[in-house]
């Protein structure tokens, strides 16, 4: 698909280069481009610390259970 269907916009960046002249899906170039980052390597690096580690499993760990809400993860709509 060369345009959106909802929008019916371009899903391509003109070209500027004065070198190609022809619209090819060779020559083109998307407009939005999303950039895959692997969550293993950032969770390993965010535990790899014992103290930030401890931090950040408060939530599931450290909390008091006395019927209060405390903490928006102690609603029932966060469950």
């Amino acid at each position: 698909m060369r345009n959106c269907p909802t929008y019916g916009v371009s899903s391509y960046k003109p070209n500027t280069d004065n070198l190609i002249d022809d619209i090819s899906p060779n020559n083109t170039r998307p407009t939005k481009v999303c950039w895959y980052l692997p969550i293993i390597p950032r969770f390993k690096r965010l535990f790899a610390n014992g103290d930030d580690a401890k931090n950040l499993t408060w939530h599931a760990s450290g909390r008091k259970s006395d019927g209060l809400l405390r903490h928006p993860a102690d609603s029932p709509q966060w469950k």
